[in-house]
């Protein structure tokens, strides 16, 4: 820490170091003071993150906002591209500190080292990255909770949900019967199908059609 600093950077001193805490070692905090004949460094907190220190120059972007005009109005810079003098990507942002009359005196600097962010974007990619199944009608594998019932216990529901014997079923409510059976799982009993096939006097066929149908819909 530097003592000789303009006093309204004073109190800005303990937060360099309260934000190199939480923030953590993959940002850097610095606090320049501006207001003498030569810039220097007030504050540094994880001066690892570019490799500088409390003797370090400024860089040339802080001697542009000094001297531009194009920065007179500029109150911050926020999530900008930088690099650390070892060619380390880097995520910057910079509060210009002013006084009453709106006089330069400091930059508040924050450069986020985003080396962990690239690996975690690149295994997030990773992850997530799908390769579409190629058939015609079958595009994802789907997995379905088995019941906690027996088949005879999921076909005796169903005969109470339409208030008759399954094969007394139109074709409406023939798929509509399939749709809800497949939903909780029943084709994935096994015998699940030929059960099916006899009880409501359709053909396996039929049945495997119907489902497939069903299946086909919801995807």
């Amino acid at each position: 820490m530097h003592s000789n600093c303009h006093p309204l950077l004073v109190p800005m001193i303990p937060v360099v170091d309260l934000l190199g805490k939480m923030l953590g070692e993959d940002y850097e905090i610095l606090l320049h003071d501006l207001s003498k004949e030569e810039p220097f460094i007030v504050a540094i907190a994880n001066g690892h993150v570019t490799g500088r220190n409390i003797h370090s120059k400024m860089t040339d972007l802080g001697y542009f906002l000094m001297t531009s005009l194009e920065s007179q109005n500029l109150d911050f810079l926020a999530n900008y591209p930088s690099e650390a003098e070892n060619g380390k990507a880097l995520r910057s942002g910079v509060v210009l500190i002013r006084n009453e009359d709106r006089v330069l005196i400091g930059f508040l600097c924050i450069n986020c080292d985003m080396t962990r962010g690239h690996i975690i974007k690149d295994m997030g990619e990773f992850l997530t990255n799908l390769q579409p199944l190629s058939f015609k009608n079958l595009k994802s594998e789907r997995f379905v909770r088995v019941s906690d019932l027996s088949p005879e216990e999921i076909i005796d529901k169903m005969r109470q949900e339409f208030g008759k014997n399954l094969n007394y079923l139109n074709r409406t409510e023939r798929v509509k019967c399939i749709e809800m059976l497949d939903h909780q799982g029943f084709f994935n009993l096994k015998g699940s199908v030929m059960m099916l096939s006899r009880i409501m006097g359709k053909s396996r066929y039929t049945i495997y059609a119907d489902l497939r149908n069903v299946r086909m819909r919801k995807s």
